[in-house]
């Protein structure tokens, strides 16, 4: 008789490519607890109607293409790869340092990470089924964190090819990284124009590569991705405590007049939010040229704290990670 299954019956990793839709090694879980939110394929199929009848006389089939959403706790820096490519790494022994971009890399150009093989894998109930996805691409990875919570990711992954599905192989759960920790909020501090903000309530960021898949005649799967503009952003809501984050987003508007224009927030870093379990084992994410958006105060009630929300925009992040691991495995 079949037995319903649930996500004890199945599993998701990855692992990069060598190049875009080539060899690449799927071993790699995305983080703990990690879980598929959303996953969809297609093949743009193209109905073709006929003179003389109401009713479809054929199909035609056009590009493949695919898209996954995954979430999952932060535990490990290995999906900054993705973003930036692989990582230079320092240190010979525990700690490790390892930093995003490359330090070879430079600016960050057209496409710059690397691209994602991903398997699942599921325990069906007369067969296991092995799914491959191949080339694909993080048009978006999340970070967010709030009060008692961890610090979760959401990862939109766009994909052009996927394998015929394997009922053969043996199901085979992901083995690295073999170092991972659970960061949550307590882990998480907040420096902004080089001073740690007090009181915050809640924080993300947000790396959106506005991606697309590049196809050619002569295939039905993506040949290539490419990015275009490379956008950083985020909020954080934290205690009003002075001026500053007002007078930096009142300042904007003095460019082209005689008063001061603050275009960006001063002060070295510009942007820092750092995860650290220990001296040897952190993630630091330091941005550059920090913009406030918009400024808005959560209410001012009788009692009650006084919180205000900053979205704002960074021109570029670099992320350095250290842990015991010397290298993305």
């Amino acid at each position: 008789m079949a037995t319903v299954r649930t996500g004890a019956s199945a599993y998701v990793k990855y692992g990069y490519e060598a190049t875009y839709g080539g060899a690449g090694t799927a071993n790699k879980s995305f983080g703990l607890q990690d879980r598929v939110t959303n996953w969809t394929l297609t093949n743009n199929r193209i109905d073709l109607a006929k003179l003389n009848q109401v009713e479809i006389e054929n199909y035609a089939y056009g590009r493949q293409q695919g898209s996954i959403s995954l979430g999952f706790v932060l535990s490990n820096p290995w999906i900054f790869q993705s973003i930036y490519g692989a990582p230079s790494t320092t240190g010979g022994s525990d700690p490790y340092t390892h930093t995003f971009p490359h330090a070879s890399n430079g600016q960050p150009k057209a496409i710059a990470g690397n691209s994602l093989k991903i398997e699942l894998g599921y325990d069906g109930s007369d067969q296991n089924i092995i799914r491959t996805l191949k080339g694909g691409v993080v048009n978006s990875l999340g970070i967010s964190t709030s009060i008692n919570d961890t610090v979760g990711c959401n990862a939109d992954i766009t994909y052009g090819h996927e394998e015929a599905p394997d009922t053969s192989t043996t199901l085979a759960p992901p083995t690295l990284p073999s170092v991972e920790f659970p960061y949550t909020f307590a882990h998480g501090t907040i420096k902004v124009g080089g001073t740690t903000l007090a009181e915050v309530q809640d924080a993300d960021i947000t790396f959106a590569q506005n991606t697309n898949l590049l196809y050619q005649i002569g295939q039905h799967h993506a040949k290539d991705a490419y990015r275009q503009i490379f956008d950083i952003t985020g909020r954080f809501r934290a205690a009003m405590l002075n001026k500053d984050m007002l007078e930096n987003v009142l300042n904007q508007v003095k460019k082209g007049t005689a008063g001061t224009y603050a275009e960006v927030v001063a002060g070295s870093p510009a942007f820092e939010l750092t995860f650290t379990r220990s001296a040897t084992e952190y993630i630091k994410l330091t941005g550059v040229g920090l913009a406030p958006t918009d400024i808005s105060i959560q209410g001012i009630e009788p009692v009650e704290p006084i919180f205000e929300e900053i979205t704002w925009r960074v021109k570029s992040c670099s992320i350095e990670c250290k842990n015991a691991e010397g290298g993305a495995e």
